[in-house]
């Protein structure tokens, strides 16, 4: 038995929820088996798609051969026509009723291929939860480049233009004059920037601002943010008209900071453990999250996938319906990360990955709501 005292988790000081996936993912597994494909796309070639195209028609005889309907390979058909895009890797997903769902990864991962009860998932989550939603601005006099480079999604690009003054001339009751005017609407473009910027933030809930400029306007910027946005604030050195090299880097510091973030969540994991506020271990987090007793849940997916679940039991009083909503894998088990993710989107659980899972018991743990009675739900 698992219990937990009535101390609510700590919200505040818990970094914020990675991406979750869609509902139309979930959804798939409601009408049997699930294709799951993750193939390698290239943009920048000439012979992208055909190559891509290649590819999946050995696939999809593997996939005939392994029992799927001809309406689940018709629907990736359908799926593989929009590749490549954009990213490294298209994650495609299809259902028996033909119902199908793509995801574009900015990142490359493993090709692989599942036919499974439920969406084979963690791949696609461990690609979008490797970084954090970060802003690169780049000033100047006249406004800024304001860019958001969010994980599964395309980079947004914003721009605020405001009004130049030159300083000429040599008199110097003219010169100081101007250069009054100067500062004054240097002072008004770097509010409008703030402005900007502070919406963003807000609108996006990034973690980290990188920028950079002209020298002298990043000060400016600095000075008129709110003391919030001010903390998340980076200054680099780069290029003043060179935004792609400041969005190279600050996706290197976003994978930093979601290492962090990982880490922080996994240290208040164990921090719960001895007044029973969290869980480890495979058939104790499963539990949790099934019954909806699951704040956020933590899956190392390469040690959590060790464990394979072949079924999960109804027999529980006012459980019934959710369990219908989880789903109830048959036949071949169903990877543990896979049923995890199931029952978290059936029960409004957080789901993020974690690189280093090594101190989480099977790899997989769970930061608990409230009070727990836990009886075995796996068979």
């Amino acid at each position: 038995m698992t219990t937990s005292t009535s101390r609510p988790p700590n919200r505040t000081t818990r970094p914020p929820a990675p991406w979750q996936p869609p509902t139309q993912l979930h959804e798939l597994a409601d009408t049997g088996p699930v294709a799951s494909v993750y193939l390698g796309t290239r943009n920048d070639v000439r012979d992208g798609a055909d190559r891509v195209l290649t590819t999946w028609q050995g696939i999809r005889r593997r996939l005939r051969d392994e029992g799927a309907p001809e309406s689940m390979l018709v629907a990736l058909d359908q799926c593989m026509r929009q590749a490549p895009v954009h990213g490294e890797t298209m994650a495609a997903f299809a259902s028996a009723d033909g119902r199908s769902h793509v995801e574009h990864l900015s990142r490359a991962v493993e090709e692989r291929v599942c036919l499974g009860p439920l969406p084979h998932a963690s791949p696609l989550l461990t690609a979008r939860h490797r970084g954090v939603p970060v802003i690169v601005v780049v000033t100047d006099r006249r406004g800024a480049d304001l860019l958001l480079v969010e994980p599964g999604a395309h980079d947004l690009v914003c721009q605020v233009i405001g009004e130049d003054l030159l300083i000429t001339g040599s008199a110097p009751e003219g010169y100081h004059r101007r250069l009054e005017r100067a500062e004054e609407q240097w002072t008004a473009n770097a509010r409008a920037i703030s402005e900007s910027l502070t919406w963003l933030v807000d609108r996006s809930r990034a973690r980290l601002v990188v920028a950079g400029g002209e020298p002298g306007t990043l000060q400016l910027l600095r000075a008129g943010l709110e003391p919030r946005i001010r903390a998340l604030l980076v200054g680099v050195r780069a290029p003043p008209s060179d935004p792609g090299q400041l969005a190279a880097r600050a996706r290197v510091m976003a994978a930093d900071a979601a290492a962090l973030e990982e880490a922080a969540v996994v240290e208040e994991v164990l921090a719960g453990l001895a007044d029973g506020r969290a869980c480890v271990g495979a058939a104790p987090t499963l539990r949790a999250v099934v019954r909806g007793q699951v704040e956020e849940v933590l899956i190392t997916p390469d040690e959590a996938d060790r464990h394979r679940v072949r079924r999960l039991s109804v027999d529980v009083a006012g459980l019934r319906r959710r369990r219908r909503d989880v789903g109830s894998p048959t036949g071949p088990h169903a990877a543990l990360s896979d049923v995890l993710v199931r029952a978290a989107g059936a029960t409004s659980t957080v789901v993020r990955t974690i690189r280093d899972g090594r101190r989480l018991d099977g790899g997989v743990g769970a930061v608990l709501r409230g009070p727990v009675d836990v009886s075995p739900l796996v068979g």
